[in-house]
């Protein structure tokens, strides 16, 4: 396999996403399903591999990116790829996107808007004359943020228009909703708009798995090493078995090898992932995970920031009420243990931390070492 080191992963690369991929074409024809995992772990590759199965077995596979800032954006996303896929239909597409998207972007043209794309997803569903309508929608939470944000209440009726859709479409529409925003950050309504619909967790591979995928990177990239299965099962444990981790890894060994002409060996991997934690260009893109807080929580971020210091600096699980003298002894602004829990919760969900019985703990050793290296 060649190196695709943060871009498209091929569908025919996609190494251990079998059982997944499984379960949402199973899904298609009731309602579709939610892909839910951490960023980088692999869910638009998987969206990929579901859209080309999908497509193999008749279905009307339409995929489009909700990473948008208006509504107006979205539908005309939409339109060109409708338009894409059936070119008879597009004189017809290109005189809807004109209604959409003419004028100055005002709130009150939301309403229009969604009438719009109520009305083409009506006309798709036709089109398909009997096939599954597919609609696979990417970054879904985005949008509605953003939505909800600019006007209350119009995220939660654009996520409630798609949960009507399939509702009143059983066995014609389908929809695969993906994102690295989880819905609770849209409102506190958010989530029961896909409560409908099954919930497929897209988390690292198995070890083996992600051993086979380094060897098979470490081939195709012709990086030599001192034992190839094990620089692979070391590069996998410290990609902790994510794909994307094992992308850069396996990049980072074959310029180590270019830099040095020493032949990568199973106890140099370790050494470069502390390389990129204290890259000053920080490649593999980490800081976005404390960067990101300030969109997540506003004004609570900083304490956010403070409550993970206490679990990064910690070897073991805490329970609550440990976390709690701990924050009250640092003058923290969380003084109540309510409170607390709920953000402890929100951290869940944001795939900060990990649950066991009653305590919690960094979900990622990889992402509390560089938690710790960037709060210094």
């Amino acid at each position: 396999m060649s190196l695709v080191v943060g871009g498209v992963v091929p569908t025919e690369d996609v190494v251990g996403r079998v059982r997944e991929a499984g379960e949402v074409l199973a899904s298609l024809p009731n309602t579709g399903a939610v892909l839910v995992g951490d960023r980088r772990h692999g869910k638009t590759s998987l969206a990929r591999l579901v859209q080309r199965l999908a497509a193999e077995q008749g279905a009307l596979v339409v995929a489009v990116s909700a990473e948008r800032e208006t509504y107006g954006e979205f539908v005309a996303a939409l339109i060109s790829e409708l338009a894409r896929i059936d070119p008879a239909w597009a004189q017809e597409l290109a005189r809807i996107r004109i209604t959409v998207t003419a004028g100055p972007v005002k709130l009150e043209r939301s309403g229009r808007t969604a009438a719009a794309f109520d009305d083409l997803l009506d006309r798709a569903v036709s089109r398909a004359k009997g096939r599954t309508l597919a609609l696979f929608i990417d970054e879904v939470s985005v949008l509605a943020r953003n939505l909800e944000r600019a006007q209350p209440g119009s995220g939660d009726a654009f996520l409630h228009l798609l949960r009507r859709i399939r509702q009143e479409n059983p066995g014609r529409v389908a929809t695969v909703l993906s994102g690295s925003i989880g819905f609770h950050h849209v409102s506190a309504d958010a989530p029961a708009t896909v409560n409908d619909i099954p919930k497929i967790a897209v988390g690292p591979i198995r070890s083996d798995h992600a051993t086979y995928l380094a060897q098979c990177l470490l081939l195709g990239s012709a990086t030599p090493t001192t034992d190839q299965y094990q620089v692979a099962a070391a590069i996998a444990a410290a990609a902790e078995n994510i794909p994307y981790y094992i992308q850069h890894l396996v990049a980072a060994a074959r310029r180590s090898w270019h830099d040095t002409a020493v032949v990568p060996y199973p106890e140099l991997i370790d050494g470069l992932v502390t390389d990129a934690i204290h890259d000053p260009y920080d490649p593999w893109d980490l800081r976005h995970y404390r960067d990101r807080l300030q969109h997540y929580y506003g004004a609570d971020a900083p304490a956010i920031a403070e409550l993970l210091d206490i679990y990064a600096h910690s070897e073991r699980p805490l329970e609550v009420d440990t976390v709690m003298m701990r924050l009250r002894s640092e003058g923290s602004p969380i003084v109540d243990r309510a409170h607390l829990v709920s953000f402890i919760e929100r951290l869940v969900l944001d795939h900060y931390l990990v649950r066991a019985g009653d305590t919690d703990s960094f979900a990622s050793p990889l992402l509390q070492r560089a938690w710790k290296a960037m709060r210094r």
